[in-house]
């Protein structure tokens, strides 16, 4: 059983040991997903996650597994390059750590990006979208185990709290800016590391799912009991069920992060952009 407790103190210490190292004062953590290129960093320093103890080793495809402090389009951020999946061989409690370290270390905005498969019909690879919502089909909480009031609450609300309405304001009128297309939908989060059948995507369409991915759902879930407020922007890498001949599903994923990667990573620059100024308006830290 996960004791979260522990959990606690080791997330606190690496906390504290990037804190000393001039991690601290971020305005957002973004999280890159697969194949998806971080945003343009100035003045950064960046450390391996296994150089913090505490933090695993990332071992999927297009996941660098560190971490980066520095200012993007003059806004400081943590950067996150990459995570950690359950189909690793990773717990649950150990997924979520770098998004904990995040918000221990102040942090009160996640940006959270992921490659997806397509599950509405009129979605195509390259599509970006906006997660107004999502679905933890992955048979598990991150929150599970011994609870630690520091992290917050035990019982921790998603609805409406989950996928912050301002946050997302900001991703919109970014993207109307930028000329992107943003889509808006719901994310179904499976445990992977298999694709989807054709018959699982149907039952995740009647679900009302419209991408469908193997994370991101426990760094939500975990962001949100600390308190942060979040935005979930997918990549659709492909049609769920669907994996086009001569190429496997990992290539698949990776090389539409490479092609289409640098539209969403620009976005995100912009929505950072906006969250800076708010900031200077008075707008919130």
């Amino acid at each position: 059983m996960i004791d979260h407790r522990a959990e606690y103190d080791l997330a606190a210490a690496a906390a504290a040991r990037l804190a000393s190292e001039g991690f601290d004062g971020a305005l957002a953590v973004i999280q890159t997903g697969s194949g998806i290129p971080m945003p343009h960093l100035t003045g950064a320093h960046s450390l391996p996650w296994t150089a913090i103890e505490g933090l695993p080793r990332a071992t999927a495809p297009g996941h660098r597994g560190a971490i980066h402090h520095g200012l993007c389009r003059g806004v400081p951020v943590l950067v996150l390059e990459g995570r950690l999946h359950c189909y690793e061989g990773h717990e649950p409690a150990h997924v979520i750590r770098p998004i904990r370290v995040a918000g221990l270390l102040g942090v009160k905005r996640a940006i959270l990006t992921s490659a997806t498969g397509g599950v509405d019909p009129l979605l195509r690879a390259g599509d970006i979208v906006r997660v107004r919502d999502h679905l933890n089909l992955m048979g598990f909480d991150a929150l599970t185990g011994i609870h630690d009031p520091r992290f917050g609450d035990r019982f921790v609300v998603l609805a409406g709290r989950a996928h912050d309405p301002d946050l997302a304001d900001l991703a919109d009128a970014a993207a109307r800016k930028l000329g992107i297309a943003l889509a808006v939908g719901v994310y179904a989060a499976v445990h992977g590391p298999s694709f989807e059948t054709q018959a699982q995507v149907c039952f995740l369409r009647t679900a009302g799912a419209d991408v469908v991915g193997m994370s991101t759902v426990p760094e939500i879930t975990a962001a949100a009991q600390l308190g942060m407020k979040t935005l979930v922007l997918s990549l659709v890498a492909n049609p769920a069920g669907v994996v086009q001949a001569g190429q496997s599903a990992e290539s698949e994923v990776l090389e539409t992060g490479h092609s289409h990667g640098p539209r969403l990573t620009q976005l995100v620059e912009e929505i950072v952009r906006r969250i800076g100024a708010d900031a200077r308006d008075g707008g919130g830290s």
